[in-house]
């Protein structure tokens, strides 16, 4: 009966821990317009430089994302991708990194 328990209690935290990892914000920016050509994936806290720039793409989810056209997040901040809204652009955009805050 204990090994069952701790099995349970095992398997419980698991999903947990799974399910809280699931859900973040993404930034994804394309090569080209459109959302065409190569893409990159930036969920990460804290910054990351965008190594695209011809469209993107945003899954607010929980996290919001501040854009710099400077990479390194370095300046101004010029925009915020909010933490509970999706956003997209098929055109190019200025921003060279983000600062998604966790």
């Amino acid at each position: 009966m204990k090994r069952t328990i701790l099995v349970s209690t095992l398997t419980a935290g698991i999903v947990a821990i799974t399910a809280g990892a699931a859900y973040a914000s993404q930034y994804i920016a394309y090569e080209g317009p459109g959302f065409t050509g190569r893409s990159a994936v930036i969920d990460a806290c804290g910054p990351s430089d965008i190594p695209f720039n011809g469209s993107y793409k945003w899954y607010g989810d929980g996290q919001s994302g501040r854009m710099y056209n400077q990479p390194g997040t370095h300046g101004q901040m010029h925009f915020r991708l909010p933490s509970d809204r999706n956003a997209e652009q098929r055109t190019p955009v200025g921003w060279r990194s983000i600062f998604i805050e966790c």
